[in-house]
């Protein structure tokens, strides 16, 4: 039976920095507040005591003083926050402060133009012509153009019997590889469309300027309005393993999936380095 209930599981990244304390006192219960934010209280009280008792902020008069302690403690509380991925603002403080200037915010991506910058958004350092991936890290993977069968449409059972797939799966994946799933919008694919006109075209008996014309005409609605106008929804697997060996492993586990059932994974191709450069085009590019 599938699951009615799905939660985070709990990292095994944890530390003693990380367990919860349930403060009490006169009657009152809190939630359980983790260490790291009792700690980082107690460093900015004392920080502030310091401030307002050593520095030139207690020569200061008591109307300013009190302003300090009001923005001390409301920067305190900001930062100290947990969120729900038991991560604290005051650690995206330094990513906020590296993002601040614009240079930081604009890569440049003309042929002519350094491409360290965009390197550095995507890690990625090689791609060969078979699409097989090899990342800054050291870590290596291949992108898969996936079709899946989940729809808000189908019935409660298959929805069940769909979820219970997904969930035997991922029991299944190994901890050094990543499955990162991108969902893109893009233009309708219409290539075999246009390989079918194409062989039309060559079994024509009748070479007539007429029938050229319709041709063209065919050509240019699929290639221009067709696949130009109309977007449709495109989902990728991206497998990233931490070595040849992990990616292997990966995807025999993703071939015997699709070969094994349609439930989760209906179709899965392998992107070559043409294709792999389309899918990333549209994910980094801005449009005009």
């Amino acid at each position: 039976m599938a699951k009615s209930v799905f939660k985070i599981p709990t990292s095994l990244n944890r530390s003693f920095l990380d367990h919860e304390i349930a403060l009490a006192g006169g009657g009152f219960q809190m939630r359980p507040v983790p260490t790291k934010v009792i700690l980082f209280w107690l460093v900015s009280v004392m920080l502030l005591f310091w401030v307002c008792t050593s520095t030139f902020v207690s020569s200061a008069n008591g109307g300013l003083i009190f302003l300090v302690v009001v923005w001390w403690l409301a920067a305190t509380a900001f930062f100290g926050q947990y969120s729900n991925t038991k991560e604290m603002r005051f650690s995206s403080l330094p990513a906020l402060l590296e993002y601040v200037p614009r240079p930081s915010r604009r890569v440049v991506t003309r042929r002519g133009s350094d491409p360290t910058p965009f390197a550095s958004v995507t890690g990625i350092r090689k791609v060969d012509e078979t699409g097989y991936i090899e990342w800054g890290d050291g870590t290596v993977g291949q992108a898969y153009l996936v079709v899946g069968s989940a729809s808000v449409l189908v019935f409660e059972e298959d929805k069940k019997a769909i979820l219970h797939r997904v969930d035997s799966f991922w029991r299944k994946v190994d901890t050094d590889v990543d499955y990162i799933w991108i969902t893109t919008k893009e233009p309708q694919r219409v290539y075999r469309q246009l390989g079918n006109l194409e062989l039309l075209n060559q079994a024509l008996e009748i070479r007539d300027p007429e029938l050229f014309e319709l041709l063209d005409e065919r050509y240019s609605i699929l290639k221009d309005y067709v696949g130009g106008q109309f977007s449709s929804i495109h989902q990728y697997l991206v497998i990233k393993a931490d070595n040849l060996e992990a990616l292997r492993r990966a995807h025999t586990l993703v071939r015997a999936e699709v070969e094994g059932s349609s439930l989760m994974i209906k179709q899965a191709s392998m992107l070559g380095a043409d294709e792999l450069y389309e899918m990333l085009r549209t994910i980094y590019t801005a449009e005009r």
